[in-house]
């Protein structure tokens, strides 16, 4: 075969069949195929190496069965649970996922929003920065749809879910004053840093449910670098005192490993004087002396909504945008109550 890309014309001729034989076996259209001439497409297409062009298929307008996943993070747990869920969903239907990570990052996002447009995405699932209304338009006048997740977008044009991070941490925190706890100290990120509107969703939470019991409370700011666990039990030290019952809350999941470990020395304490409440974390924190208790969001059932969400965008251009709300619940263990 002479050098250069394989075509489907090719594989047409090495099989001995048409071009629209090939191109029905490539879409799916086995029915229309007798088993020996898929038998020979098969063969011709090992033999020839043949790769489907999406960027042509997409230009046709035909579609290339493939979903874009768009995360701020694709490096933690709660990002392989969001994608089992839309991955769950896409392969019964024959999808598959291509998945970019923006790292928090505008200009990462557009990039991977117009790398994925290129190579001919169907649609896109994206946890988005606050950047989501210029992608939406992006997106849409590109004629693909797209389904926002973990975010709202106060926009009843666009599709999105989430979790309702709100009700679950005040009600979590509600419990744990009821419960007798009377000091509280937040371990967050920084405002500054809270891109995300649930982000912003879970500290209102906290703050709103103490403001409401005229209860203060002790912020210590944390971000990815640090402050470290030694540096943490310096804080710790002055900022609990076993005369008060005092909870501490992690509102970023990365942290709590950290801030579990800088308490070592107090959890003896725990929960007659210090409680510890975090965000999910469900790998690890059933497995600890003592056990901690979380805040979970239902992850992977958001990744199957969005998926089919986003599938019946497809399948009916004219399907009616969708938000939808899914309930956290909190795991008590050992830590708190």
């Amino acid at each position: 075969m002479a050098a250069g890309r394989v075509t489907i014309v090719d594989v047409a001729k090495l099989a001995g069949t048409s071009t629209a034989s090939v191109s029905y076996y490539l879409n799916g259209k086995l029915e229309k195929l007798g088993a020996p001439t898929q038998q020979r497409i098969a063969a011709a297409i090992r033999e020839t190496g043949y790769v489907p062009n999406a960027q042509a298929q997409a230009l046709s307008g035909k579609p290339t069965h493939v979903i874009g996943l768009v995360l701020l993070d694709n490096t933690n747990l709660w990002a392989g649970q969001i994608q089992i869920g839309v991955e769950s969903v896409a392969r019964d239907v024959g999808f598959q996922t291509v998945v970019c990570g923006t790292n928090f990052s505008r200009k990462n996002e557009q990039a991977c929003v117009e790398k994925l447009l290129s190579l001919g995405v169907d649609g896109f699932i994206i946890q988005p920065t606050s950047n989501f209304k210029a992608i939406h338009d992006r997106v849409r006048r590109a004629g693909r749809p797209v389904v926002f997740f973990d975010c709202d977008t106060f926009d009843l044009s666009t599709s999105w879910v989430k979790a309702n991070l709100y009700d679950g941490v005040y009600t979590a925190i509600q419990t744990c004053i009821e419960s007798g706890y009377d000091r509280f100290v937040s371990v967050a990120a920084p405002s500054t840093q809270m891109s995300l509107r649930t982000r912003i969703e879970r500290s209102s939470a906290f703050s709103d449910v103490l403001s409401a019991h005229n209860i203060d409370y002790t912020e210590i700011p944390v971000d990815r670098d640090g402050p470290s666990v030694t540096e943490l039990y310096e804080k710790f030290k002055y900022t609990l005192s076993p005369a008060h019952r005092t909870l501490v809350f992690v509102q970023n999941q990365w942290a709590l490993s950290r801030v579990f470990q800088a308490l070592e020395n107090s959890r003896n304490l725990m929960p007659d004087r210090i409680g510890l409440l975090g965000l999910n974390c469900t790998e690890w924190t059933a497995l600890t002396t003592p056990t901690i208790s979380t805040i979970i969001e239902p992850v992977r059932q958001e990744g199957r909504l969005a998926c089919q969400m986003l599938l019946e965008l497809l399948d009916n251009e004219d399907a009616r945008p969708r938000q939808e709300i899914l309930s956290c619940r909190t795991r008590w263990m050992a830590s708190t109550l």
